[in-house]
């Protein structure tokens, strides 16, 4: 489970995240995950200027003088993973190659929302509500996922 002690950033959540999900994967499905890592990380870099405050921004400006790659994740807080999600699912862009990516990330954000929900150090009502819209994001994307799934049977 992800620490409660300290200030979390997204880039400790992804890595634990990710890490625990490759422990119990096939090969198949660590290639699956690679890539679902990369484009959750690649949408934070995307939308930083969207989920970050703006003294993160500022430490982001100096974080990306010394190390670029990655920055965002160091700086943003935990919580801008909860934010992410649903944008990370609805954007064709971060779908995978195919319906097998669709569906094991669906499955890899609701579960990375209910992880980060379980640190006692983010149970506050903004957290929640993030945490709603999350949820109902997974709920979209699943109902997208069965009829792209069924418009594909037709074939």
């Amino acid at each position: 489970m992800i620490d409660g002690g300290g200030v979390q950033r997204s880039d400790d959540v992804i890595r634990w995240f990710f890490a625990e999900q490759r422990r119990q994967s096939t090969s198949r499905r660590l290639a699956r995950l690679e890539r679902a890592e990369a484009d959750l990380r690649l949408c934070l870099e995307r939308f930083a200027g969207e989920l970050l405050t703006r003294q993160e921004l500022a430490l982001l400006a100096l974080e990306r003088q010394f190390v670029p790659e990655g920055a965002v994740a160091r700086i943003a807080g935990v919580d801008a993973v909860l934010l992410l999600l649903p944008i990370y699912l609805d954007e064709p862009r971060y779908h995978g190659e195919d319906l097998e990516d669709r569906k094991l990330r669906i499955r890899l954000a609701d579960a990375m929302a209910r992880e980060v929900l379980r640190v006692p150090a983010l149970r506050e009502p903004a957290i929640a509500r993030a945490a709603w819209i999350v949820d109902a994001a997974v709920q979209h994307a699943t109902w997208l996922y069965r009829q792209e799934r069924e418009a594909s049977r037709d074939w």
